[in-house]
């Protein structure tokens, strides 16, 4: 596969031109219309091969598997991490006993 680089800007651009064809779409819409697009356009190819449109699909798949993979990894790993510390003032006192 390609190098391929996303940007916050790609997906607002991806999630206004949905909006444009789909207006108020969510982002389970704007999912559906990717997928759509994506096997309409591998679907259309001509110049490839059933064999080898059905092994682009499956690597798709695997690959946005991927990408959700590892973007749920590192929002579980920024839950778990510690609060950075910052600047605190309060007073603490001890249990009475």
């Amino acid at each position: 596969m390609a190098d391929i680089q996303l940007s916050p800007q790609l997906f607002k651009d991806i999630q206004q031109a949905v909006e444009t064809q789909h207006p108020g779409a969510d982002t389970g819409v704007v999912m559906q219309y990717l997928a759509a697009v994506t096997g309409y356009l591998l679907g259309n190819d001509k110049g490839m091969e059933k064999a080898a449109k059905d092994q682009m699909m499956e690597e798709l798949c695997a690959f946005s598997q991927h990408v959700y993979s590892d973007l749920q990894s590192r929002h579980q790993q920024a839950a778990a991490a510690p609060p950075v510390a910052g600047n605190a003032f309060g007073y603490w006192n001890p249990p009475k006993k």
